[in-house]
């Protein structure tokens, strides 16, 4: 999951803080669980097509709600339609690419990979000009590279479709992420992009399913279970994650949000079985203490 940029006119309170940290906590334990069941939702016959029109469908549903009960509009600054257009896409090839990356590789090398997009973020604002790359950027990028190095080194050779695709997940959210910045600096809010990118998400999904084998729903109870399981826990980690938001600068959420990766791997070895050798484990350590790294650096500025 991205962090999105927000801003607020008060101070807040140190209990504000608090509820705001146990909010982002709990968005990235269910972000996490809802990653596995995907995975889990394939064994037992459900295509990424199908998980992907359920979850983004949901969200859009959601955050649609969201927007009725406190009387407001997504509204979109003026000018800003195609770039409004343009983040949805790479938001909508961003699910796709991860999702279908779980199809073919364990989910915890895939979240691991696709945790490389905060020093992309870095180097492509530097690339576009948007910032100054960061010495702090580049020590975490060598680091997170030995990293997966380690994580990688798997039995028997990794899967390059799985990693391909879960590093184009990667480069498609840190090009929406600099793409919503952009956004943010016109005045539209972040739950509004991020109505426009789930609307934007399920109309594509929904045009690529009937394009292709139609809906693949699971078998069983187990398979039901994780499908409607996923589609919930993303929508409270959607729920709690904007709470948690509206409470915190984006520096503190994005640190708390770096935990994604462990917990991720936590539940797929712990619940699902994945193997997970001592390299790995240290790789994966590397990987998330790089991210960590980083971010403080970002919020120290």
């Amino acid at each position: 999951m991205t962090v999105v940029s927000t801003s607020s006119a008060k101070a807040p309170t140190v209990d504000r803080i608090l509820v705001g940290y146990l909010l982002i906590l709990v968005s990235t334990i269910c972000f996490s669980a809802s990653n596995n069941l995907a995975k889990e939702s394939y064994s037992h016959g459900v295509s990424v097509d199908t998980m992907l029109v359920g979850r983004s469908w949901s969200l859009a549903v959601l955050l649609g709600l969201w927007f009725v009960a406190r009387r407001r509009r997504p509204t979109i600054p003026a000018g800003m339609t195609g770039w409004v257009i343009a983040a949805a896409m790479l938001f909508s090839a961003n699910a796709w690419s991860l999702l279908s990356s779980f199809d073919v590789m364990p989910v915890s090398l895939s979240i691991l990979v696709f945790y490389l997009f905060p020093f992309l973020v870095g180097l492509l604002a530097a690339v576009m000009g948007i910032e100054k790359l960061r010495g702090a950027t580049v020590v975490g990028l060598v680091v997170a590279f030995l990293g997966l190095i380690l994580t990688l080194d798997t039995e028997g050779s990794p899967d390059l479709w799985g990693i391909f695709l879960a590093f184009i997940a990667g480069v498609a959210i840190a090009l929406n992420i600099l793409i919503s910045g952009k956004l943010f600096r016109r005045g539209m809010s972040a739950v509004a992009v991020a109505f426009w990118m789930t609307v934007g998400g399920a109309v594509f999904f929904s045009i690529g399913l009937l394009a292709g084998d139609g809906l693949e729903l699971p078998g069983g109870s187990a398979g039901w279970g994780a499908f409607i399981g996923t589609i919930l826990f993303v929508g409270i980690a959607f729920v709690t994650f904007y709470s948690a938001v509206a409470r915190l600068t984006e520096s503190r959420t994005a640190l708390v949000m770096n935990l994604e990766p462990v917990f991720t791997i936590l539940i797929a070895v712990v619940v699902f079985g994945e193997p997970f050798g001592w390299s790995q484990w240290l790789g994966a350590a590397l990987v998330t203490l790089a991210v960590v790294w980083v971010s403080a650096a970002g919020y120290r500025r």
